[in-house]
């Protein structure tokens, strides 16, 4: 793949964006000269005519990494070229596409690709409990940094941008990527809502906010419908963002990995539809409630203020960890505390706090990960033959 005059030779995809609709992002391992990189090839929006405005924003991303680039945990940006069709002619999409359309007028796409270091595991290939806690402390480090000494917001911290970025040497740290929706902090902290967030990890507030822009839209759109050629684009609005909705979304991702996922090195968990609750009772698996597509906005944020207001919010969160992470429940109760209590002048120091506290009583001597990852599914499968025995016995004693 080339990037400038340099040619990389791909390995392997990393990563591979999902939808119709998109920034078509895929990430590769590549490699030259003996060196191995990671290279994010993707389409970056922009709106009007090609500006120095619209250039801002396509490369936000670059002026972020720049900007981070001593910061540890965040991405190295080693080079970066808006892809050529020819010489001169960036690669976009108003070349391909019919601009007699309403649907896409006005907005287009630039094809980008980053060269960066280093390769870095997901974060549910976490290799013990102390490690996934460390990481989590390090990301909201990264995020304090960035606030703090940058001025920064990254508004997208959400399971696929939680990384473990192991060190040379020996050791791992929490890595917080994609930086191309990161904006520089406003007065007023009203941001644009593209890049808002990933709706299973978004804050309460920011899914009303993006809710309240959605109602007021559909009111100014009315009842008529369009086809897909004539709808209008749809109109940006503003979203209220702070690094309090940062650190909120911090906690959905442990939470999501200490429910979906069974153990380390990415052991994902088998679910029923329903999990159950002491007496017989059953409820919705909280990352279920949490999960949706941007028009479910309001749906969620709803969804997401029971559970932190309602009584019975703690106890969900403890009955519906996996076994392997019940000893992180304190942890999680400590919390979802400090996220119900909202804003204070320490925020970030409490959370900061909490998880160090806890990566110092976990233990350091955990099994090799796949070992413990193996035990948890025969422990699973011999559990599963004791149930199905049990079910033919009483069969056949009622036979």
């Amino acid at each position: 793949m080339k990037v400038n005059e340099h040619e990389y030779d791909l390995l392997r995809v990393l990563f591979s964006g999902q939808g119709l609709v998109g920034r078509g992002t895929v990430c590769y391992l590549a490699r030259r000269d003996g060196e191995e990189y990671i290279i994010k090839d993707h389409w970056v929006k922009s709106y009007g005519e090609r500006t120095q405005e619209s250039m801002d924003i396509v490369m936000n991303e670059v002026d972020m990494l720049e900007a981070m680039k001593d910061v540890p945990g965040v991405p190295k940006l080693v080079e970066f070229w808006l892809v050529e069709v020819t010489p001169n002619q960036p690669d976009d999409t108003q070349i391909y596409r019919q601009k007699i359309h309403n649907s896409t007028m006005g907005m287009y796409r630039t094809h980008v690709r980053l060269v960066l270091k280093p390769k870095a595991r997901r974060l549910q290939e976490f290799r013990s409990r102390k490690e996934l806690v460390r990481t989590l402390r390090d990301i909201a480090l990264i995020q304090r940094c960035a606030y703090e000494e940058h001025r920064i917001l990254h508004r997208d911290c959400s399971l696929n941008n939680a990384m473990i970025e192991d060190i040379e040497g020996g050791g791992s740290r929490g890595a917080l990527i994609d930086w191309e929706f990161a904006v520089r902090i406003t007065k007023d902290n009203k941001y644009p809502t593209g890049g808002t967030g990933t709706i299973p990890f978004m804050s309460i507030l920011a899914l009303s906010e993006v809710a309240q822009i959605q109602y007021t839209q559909s009111q100014t759109e009315g009842t008529q419908l369009k086809t897909a050629s004539s709808s209008k684009p749809i109109q940006i609005g503003t979203v209220e963002h702070t690094y309090l909705d940062d650190l909120e979304s911090l906690f959905y991702v442990f939470a999501w990995v200490c429910i979906m996922f069974k153990g380390p090195a990415g052991a994902v968990r088998r679910l029923n539809e329903v999990a159950d609750r002491p007496g017989g009772k059953v409820t919705p698996w909280l990352p279920h409630e949490w999960n949706g597509s941007p028009l479910d906005a309001n749906a969620c944020a709803y969804k997401k203020f029971f559970f932190v207001q309602h009584t019975t919010g703690k106890a969900r969160l403890r009955e519906q960890f996996a076994p392997y992470f019940q000893d992180l429940v304190p942890l999680a109760e400590e919390w979802y505390e400090l996220v119900k209590k909202g804003e204070t002048d320490t925020y970030f120091n409490d959370i900061i706090a909490l998880l160090s506290k806890h990566v110092d009583t976990l233990a350091d001597d955990e099994k090799d990960p796949q070992f413990v990852r193996d035990q948890i599914e025969l422990q699973e499968s011999l559990k599963g033959l004791t149930d199905k025995l049990k079910h033919i016995s009483e069969e056949e004693e009622d036979a």
